[in-house]
């Protein structure tokens, strides 16, 4: 069978040459997929059968997983890396509508609807994933009925996340989105432990725009505008929270992470 980022429509290749690892997906006690919150509580019959039948695979930025309109052939399983999902128009407009961080499962949706993918999957870093077959999925899965469990309770969360999504763009300025999401990527990728508000935005001008919901030139001028207040400082990729307090007040509640 081929590499599931070789299934494709007819398109250009990745921009980057695709590396694959074949074999057991990690030492069981490295193994990063038991930091997936579907294996907290598998025995580990079910997880020694994943690592044996699951293949790891290594990418490079940009590479595409899958694309909007292909069959999934199984279910993705992000070790480590970022993917995001798009979503094209019929005119060939692209919308970022959710970024996956690991650990998490990517293309769930999809697998278990037996749908054609949605959307368009592309890593946006160096990125380790698993990827397990649809017959192995359930012969490995299909009879734990606490996993099951946690997949409802999995798609549940994402639900409520693609809801809040939602209500922010349409209820919230861009400003005030770009806001929340400064904030929020602060906490999550700034040094907390030494006390530092200070982080590098990973996304492109063009990515947070499709992630906020506006133009490149929109989110210059509202970082701009930002940095003119003095509550941020950008340097190039390099923000600096100045002043959270005052952003805080002004910033979008909902989470555009989730």
């Amino acid at each position: 069978m081929p590499s599931p980022a070789c299934v494709r429509r007819k398109r250009s290749p990745a921009r980057t040459p695709l590396k694959v690892e074949k074999g057991s997906c990690a030492e069981p006690s490295s193994c990063p997929a038991r930091n997936l919150p579907l294996f907290h509580h598998a025995v580990e019959k079910t997880l020694r059968r994943f690592r044996q039948l699951a293949t790891l695979h290594a990418y490079h930025r940009e590479n595409i997983l899958f694309y909007q309109g292909n069959r999934p052939q199984g279910l993705y399983f992000i070790c480590s890396g970022r993917v995001k999902i798009t979503k094209e128009d019929s005119g060939g407009r692209s919308q970022i509508v959710r970024i996956v961080n690991a650990p998490d499962l990517l293309g769930d949706r999809a697998f278990f609807a037996e749908k054609p993918y949605a959307c368009t999957g592309t890593t946006m870093e160096e990125s380790r994933i698993c990827f397990l077959e649809t017959r192995h999925f359930w012969d490995t899965f299909g009879q734990d009925h606490e996993m099951l469990r946690l997949l409802i309770q999995s798609f549940a969360q994402k639900l409520g996340g693609a809801e809040e999504r939602m209500h922010c763009l349409a209820a919230c300025m861009v400003k005030s989105r770009i806001a929340g999401y400064l904030l929020a990527t602060c906490r999550k990728l700034s040094n907390a432990s030494a006390g530092k508000s200070e982080f590098v935005l990973q996304e492109t001008r063009t990515e947070l725009a499709q992630i906020i919901g506006t133009t490149p030139e929109v989110i210059s001028r509202s970082l701009a505008e930002l940095c003119s207040t003095g509550w941020i400082a950008v340097q190039d990729r390099r923000v600096r929270i100045k002043d959270e307090k005052h952003l805080r007040e002004v910033s979008c509640p909902h989470n555009l992470l989730a």
